[in-house]
């Protein structure tokens, strides 16, 4: 790693206050009107039972079925330029786009900017989608596939970077004026050799603006922060769990760990310090989420895979955030579980055809997939 990375913080890399300004004391939006909007498109994601169906189905099977849905409109548009898993890779990432920017259009008031500030992450999955294509030199469309255009920028955006430039540096230019630019620009000599750890640190700079969007001042604003908290601790449990399996040094696992969760600081040290991957499973005992994943630690052994694990802590994530959104069916929590859920149906069905067109097994299939 170079000096230069070393010597830059997080604290100089982030946006600058002006577009860090926190919101009104008293949050205000159309919460009641969103949720109501929420709730009908919530009925018609796939039911768990339907996932049973779509793993017999070849992928020519399960693009008819997407034809049938909701997803008609996109099979039907992009049928002309795609067939098969590349056909379901771009519907999914257009619908999803769709469904998110028009509950963002419905939305009024700090409540559009709350969601604003959480869908930013999209943004940030995109940049790191396309600087990780242009290093492996991948083709635009296949980089394109990957792109989710969800987020503040529209496809025409991302398609004009892409299209543009050759290299990870061209890339970066071309992103001049994004949110995020001066991020990236400041690793930009590092992005090739050291990818994970600059990623990690737009990953880290994307929380820190989010965190410091949200004050705690009104009821929705306290569970909006408890949810993002949340979602900071699961990254870092994840991240943890990969590189201690790796063996990674505690200094490196140290400056990938996110800021603001709520497991406790010294807990944290504990799990980054412990001296193997056995006595960090020990140490996994004292985070609340160890009993979701107590019974999923036995397949590590097993299997030579993290996978389980992972998909236990993502599916309890889930279960959490529709019991709160039940709790708090006026607040920001139904529209954030249904984005969740949105997400996790997209992701179930790109895994879906992808792994019937390399022809793997319905028991692998199902252990990838992220059903409650």
């Amino acid at each position: 790693m170079s000096e230069k990375m070393n010597q830059i913080s997080l604290q100089d890399t982030v946006p600058s206050p002006l577009t860090m300004k926190r919101w009104s004391l008293f949050s205000s939006g159309n919460y009641p009107y969103l949720c109501a909007r929420v709730r009908a498109r919530r009925a018609s994601l796939l039911p768990n039972d339907m996932y049973r169906k779509l793993l017999v189905m070849d992928t020519y099977q399960i693009t008819r079925f997407l034809g049938e849905s909701t997803y008609k409109k996109e099979i039907t548009e992009l049928g002309v330029k795609a067939t098969g898993f590349q056909l379901i890779d771009l519907a999914l990432n257009r619908n999803i786009a769709e469904a998110y920017q028009q509950i963002l259009g419905y939305s009024e008031g700090d409540l559009t900017k709350l969601l604003s500030a959480y869908l930013q992450r999209e943004d940030v999955w995109n940049i790191k989608t396309i600087l990780r294509g242009k290093s492996y030199n991948a083709k635009p469309d296949e980089i394109m596939k990957a792109i989710r255009s969800t987020g503040r920028y529209p496809e025409s955006y991302w398609q004009n970077i892409v299209q543009q430039s050759k290299t990870v540096q061209e890339a970066i230019e071309l992103l001049k004026g994004n949110d995020y630019f001066d991020i990236i620009n400041a690793f930009k000599e590092d992005w090739e050799a050291h990818p994970d750890v600059c990623e990690n640190k737009l990953e880290q700079a994307y929380f820190h603006f989010l965190l410091n969007s949200i004050h705690d001042r009104s009821e929705p604003n306290r569970l909006f922060l408890e949810f993002v908290r949340e979602e900071i601790d699961l990254v870092n449990i994840k991240t943890l769990l990969m590189t201690k399996y790796e063996s990674v040094e505690p200094a490196t696992i140290a400056s990938m760990i996110l800021t603001g969760g709520k497991i406790l600081q010294k807990t944290m040290q504990r799990l980054i310090n412990a001296p193997d991957f056995k006595q960090f499973l020990e140490e996994l005992h004292s985070i609340p989420e160890y009993q979701t994943i107590r019974d999923s630690i036995g397949t590590i052994e097993q299997t030579s895979s993290l996978s389980h694990i992972i998909r236990a802590l993502e599916k309890d994530h889930l279960t959490k955030a529709t019991k709160k959104s039940y709790l708090h069916p006026l607040s920001i929590l139904p529209i954030l579980d249904y984005f969740i859920r949105k997400r996790i149906e997209v992701e179930n069905l790109r895994i879906l055809s992808r792994a019937k067109e390399k022809g793997l097994s319905e028991q692998t299939i199902r252990e990838l997939l992220v059903i409650q």
